[in-house]
């Protein structure tokens, strides 16, 4: 609905600004002279924003791929629909292996620039708009960094969809890699225990210490082991296949001892 607001708040301002200059020259009893400085209006807007335009998309991409560090690559850009950029220079944004990119063009040039990099990315959410082969699709990306200012972009659907699809990719990989990394953080506080061929349920900071314990105390607390281990199982941490292999790994240890 976003764009089809545009184009009618466009088609009502321009209807009024005729308007206003007929009024104006019809009371300077000159009803042409208002005609000529409406004309004159039109076609600065239109110097501004359409004449010349695939030039200057082509320049604001070349303006994005200078901003690119080395070893980064684009996956998919795209830039707004024009409904979507009636009063202004429509938006260019890029997706690279390594973040969001985005520049917002100014009416009398210039450029703004906003990245985030994909392990602040907090969700991307795409929604195709009425009448798609006019209005595109609108995409968006929210951050953990700063979920005040998202990146919103309004690119054809064939490119949002590519970009999306990229982005639920980046998502779940970086949800992966931070679920590890709590998960492994919360065995370290519950007694260091983890999960891997010969390495034990609970590990000590020096391993000559624990040969000479092991050959001390050939009975180890079995009961303290297996409660550290249900509390990560009932905490979430272990999986049942992991608990039943981790409790087995102690049992058979302490057979051995004996």
């Amino acid at each position: 609905m976003k764009a089809l607001t545009n184009i009618l708040w466009w088609v009502c301002s321009w209807i009024s600004i005729f308007i206003f200059f007929f009024l104006l020259g019809t009371f300077l009893d000159n009803t042409a002279f208002g005609i000529f400085l409406f004309i004159i209006l039109a076609a600065g807007y239109y110097y501004l924003v359409f004449r010349n335009q695939n030039e200057r998309v082509k320049k604001a991409n070349s303006k994005l791929l200078d901003y690119l560090i080395e070893g980064e690559s684009v996956i998919v850009k795209g830039l707004d629909t024009r409904p979507f950029a009636l009063f202004k220079r429509r938006q260019i944004f890029a997706v690279t292996n390594s973040r969001i990119i985005r520049l917002e063009r100014g009416l009398l040039g210039g450029f703004d620039m906003l990245d985030y990099q994909w392990k602040d990315l907090m969700d991307a959410q795409i929604s195709e708009n009425v009448f798609p082969s006019i209005t595109g699709s609108t995409l968006s990306f929210t951050f953990q960094a700063n979920s005040e200012e998202p990146i919103e972009v309004y690119p054809e659907i064939e490119v949002a969809s590519k970009a999306y699809r990229h982005s639920q990719k980046e998502e779940q990989a970086w949800e992966e890699k931070r679920r590890v990394r709590d998960m492994e953080e919360k065995r370290a506080e519950s007694g260091g225990v983890f999960i891997g061929q010969g390495s034990n349920p609970i590990q000590s900071n020096n391993s000559a210490t624990d040969n000479q314990n092991k050959q001390q105390q050939p009975k180890v607390d079995v009961a303290d082991e297996l409660f550290k281990l249900k509390k990560l199982l009932d905490e979430g941490i272990l999986s049942d296949a992991e608990f039943q292999e981790m409790k087995s790994k102690i049992l058979s240890r302490t057979t051995h001892n004996f």
